[in-house]
């Protein structure tokens, strides 16, 4: 990573009590140098208030305030464009706030891009993946919505939910530019679909952790919103640009 200017980006909504968690662990774990762009949308907790806090002591910190509570995808895409217009970072890393994605992955998501791949997927579905404590219930939903993603999307990865990921500058500004429709979770999805023509996707084991703090973002209300977006998508492509 030494050679690579790396961009973490972070969702955030009411995620005070981690915040400075994660960026002790991203800071640990050989990423040290790496800038990390909060994406706050809001939240009433006073997680911008705690990340400001934190900027005093840390350069490489950086903050994105949002007016409301905008989406997951939108989170991503308004993160990415601002660490592209001022940042000008050659990998950009997409990370969860919640510590169930575990920071000590992202060396080895950066490090996989060096054999031409475009984008690097954190994957629970891979030999040597999984996920911890989750109910069965929990487990087949992950799996059903995983399916029906790929399947109607023809997508060529096992984990195309996973949120936790590396890409190139040049897949990230690839994303930005395609304006996605999707806003929601639906985005993980939608962003492989635009890369899978003319990007090589590797996938990384990794095991997803329990949420230690805080509340699962994610209900039924969003699952069906899910499964409803990705059919839109199916119907409706997005806009591909070229590779």
């Amino acid at each position: 990573m030494p050679d690579l200017k790396v961009c973490v980006v972070v969702p955030t909504y009411n995620e005070r009590e981690n915040v400075g968690a994660l960026v002790e662990r991203i800071r640990g774990t050989g990423s040290g140098e790496a800038d990390i762009m909060f994406v706050d949308d809001s939240s009433p907790d006073g997680t911008a208030e705690a990340v400001r806090e934190m900027m005093r002591e840390d350069p490489r910190l950086h903050l994105l305030v949002r007016g409301s509570k905008k989406g997951i995808g939108g989170a991503y895409i308004d993160g990415f464009r601002e660490a592209l217009r001022t940042l000008g970072p050659d990998v950009l890393v997409q990370i969860d706030a919640d510590l169930q994605h575990p920071p000590a992955v992202i060396p080895l998501l950066v490090g996989s891009l060096s054999s031409g791949a475009g984008a690097a997927i954190a994957s629970r579905y891979v030999r040597g993946g999984g996920s911890k404590g989750w109910s069965m219930s929990r487990r087949l939903v992950s799996r059903v919505a995983n399916s029906y993603a790929r399947t109607l999307l023809r997508l060529p990865v096992k984990d195309c939910t996973s949120g936790f990921r590396a890409m190139t500058r040049q897949s990230a500004t690839r994303l930005v530019d395609s304006r996605l429709p999707a806003r929601g979770f639906e985005f993980q999805v939608a962003s492989v679909y635009v890369l899978k023509t003319g990007v090589k996707i590797l996938e990384v084991p990794f095991i997803f952790e329990p949420r230690r703090i805080g509340s699962s973002k994610l209900g039924l209300p969003d699952v069906l919103r899910f499964m409803a977006a990705v059919l839109r998508l199916a119907i409706r492509p997005p806009r591909t640009p070229p590779a």
